[in-house]
């Protein structure tokens, strides 16, 4: 049980894992504008682990902090811009008294979904390859609406795991951040993975086609 392949180690070094990485993106976190790169490079050492590999946790962050600071920033900025923005229609919204109130409301609402999907997947989309920041906003609002359920089953199990961390403070100290990076990363690199698989079909497809016209 205690072997290196137990059970047991592997779920103390998992423990390890989150608590380190939680701790290390929550100090980098304290300056404020250093937010959104903290959150890249978190992302980026969930990415490795969801792909099977455990690079050295610290070196790794500080690495992958570096490399995406500049998009990670401007990205961020622009989406903390959108979500103030979107928090201030609804402030306006509910003083209104209008007729169409309701209809506003509505439409808010969906904005904020769209709004949503677009943040749980511009980081993993950052951290997956390049791309400009326009191309980052796009793709992300596109993997939102791809797979829907897998975005919905995110938000619910970031809502549970928030709900939870909320009633014990330990939880949210040592792993919450952590957990929920790697819960995001883990459900997006279905998407990518099954986009992958659907776009080399629809291509192995095609090719077949092209040539048994040409026969």
């Amino acid at each position: 049980m205690l072997q290196i392949d137990g059970w047991l180690y592997r779920m103390c070094t998992w423990i390890y894992h989150f608590t380190l990485l939680n701790l290390i993106f929550l100090i980098s976190c304290i300056p404020i504008i250093t937010i959104f790169p903290a959150t890249a490079a978190a992302f980026g050492v969930a990415r490795q682990w969801v792909k099977k590999k455990e690079p050295p946790i610290v070196s790794t962050y500080i690495q992958l902090l570096k490399e995406n600071f500049r998009q990670s920033m401007v990205v961020g900025v622009f989406i903390l811009i959108m979500g103030l923005l979107l928090y201030g229609d609804f402030q306006i919204i509910t003083k209104m008294d209008s007729n169409i109130k309701i209809a506003l409301y509505m439409f808010f609402c969906l904005m904020t979904v769209f709004y949503f999907m677009v943040v749980l997947h511009v980081f993993p989309l950052m951290v997956n390859g390049y791309y400009t920041g326009k191309q980052l906003l796009i793709n992300a609002l596109k993997f939102g609406l791809y797979k829907f359920h897998l975005t919905l089953i995110n938000m619910i199990c970031l809502y549970g795991l928030l709900f939870i961390s909320l009633k014990f403070p330990v939880i949210f100290i040592f792993f919450f951040s952590s957990i929920a990076i790697f819960i995001t990363y883990w459900l997006s690199e279905l998407k990518f993975t099954q986009f992958a698989v659907e776009n080399g079909s629809k291509s192995k497809e095609n090719r077949d086609l092209q040539a048994g016209t040409s026969g």
